[in-house]
């Protein structure tokens, strides 16, 4: 008698065993969200062929209209590349520094070394805005990021202020003494 109890209790259990894997996300299968690449900061990802964009995202200072972009660019490929330019409908870019990608190595972007700084940005810190990274070898990346304010871990990222010319000194004439005085 007690073999017979055992066989129904036994296939209940594997019924909740299968009942449980299957509810819980196995189902899921190759659309699973942990397949599926993500940012885990504030800025966005992007690839083009063994190129990966990292991070992305424009700092803007408050009141001010020129942002920084801030980004990670790395070369998994075996072959060197570079980055060509950056361009936005939102503002000009002019890139600044050695944009050279070597391959198995990274470049970033930011306030020193490599900087991309945006002029007559037309967005402010919580819009989005769009980049377009252009490479040499791989196709451009079109990424849609956020502009955020210079705070927090972004006080420092801020484009560099434009160099006022300072103005040279004058030359106040000195008199030279006449021939009667000396």
């Amino acid at each position: 008698m007690q073999r017979s109890r055992r066989l129904p209790t036994l296939a209940a259990l594997a019924a909740v065993v299968t009942a449980t894997a299957l509810l819980g996300g196995c189902s899921a299968g190759f659309d699973a969200t942990s397949t599926k690449p993500y940012a885990p900061a504030d800025g966005v990802i992007a690839s083009s062929g063994d190129l990966r964009v990292l991070n992305a995202l424009v700092v803007v200072a408050e009141g001010g209209d020129e942002g920084l972009v801030s980004m990670t660019v790395v070369n998994r490929g075996t072959q060197d590349d570079r980055v060509t330019g950056i361009t936005t409908p939102s503002g000009s870019v002019a890139v600044d520094g050695d944009t050279r990608l070597p391959a198995g190595g990274s470049l970033t972007f930011g306030a020193a070394g490599t900087t991309a700084t945006v002029s007559g940005l037309a967005k402010a810190p919580g819009q989005a805005i769009e980049l377009r990274v252009a490479f040499a070898r791989a196709e451009p990346v079109l990424l849609r990021t956020v502009v955020v304010p210079a705070v927090g871990e972004y006080a420092t990222l801020t484009p560099s202020p434009s160099p006022t010319p300072t103005p040279s000194p004058t030359e106040t004439p000195t008199e030279s003494p006449s021939p009667s005085e000396s």
